[in-house]
């Protein structure tokens, strides 16, 4: 793992994590681990994984999946990223799970200083 320096907005940050952490825990299952390298902030959950429908639109306002409510917190999540000009994307790694990359790489400055 790499240390950088992103110089972004701390409070959407805040926010997409938030959302994404709370996601993992509420509708997928432990552990729920989060690993920052280089400007990617990836969040893992061992759940079920994202829904189909979420992995090939996105997510979408209210849209929910056999009842649960999946969709505000991560729209809410990809919108604040679209604002930074960072890149949210979903996925169901090979292993099992749902995790959630947040790549911050476009607000990266440099290497942390010694």
């Amino acid at each position: 793992m790499r240390d950088s320096l992103v110089e972004t907005d701390p409070r959407r940050v805040e926010r997409i994590l938030t959302n994404l952490v709370t996601n993992a825990f509420r509708h997928g299952a432990g552990p729920v681990v989060a690993e920052v390298d280089d400007g990617v902030v990836r969040v893992r959950d061992g759940g079920p994984g994202f829904p189909h429908q979420l992995l090939v639109h996105g997510p979408q306002r209210f849209r929910t999946d056999s009842g649960s409510g999946l969709g505000l917190g991560l729209t809410i999540a990809t919108g604040q990223a679209r604002v930074l000009g960072a890149r949210l994307a979903f996925e169901n790694p090979e292993d099992g799970g749902a995790q959630a990359v947040l790549d911050l790489r476009g607000a990266v400055r440099g290497p942390v200083p010694d």
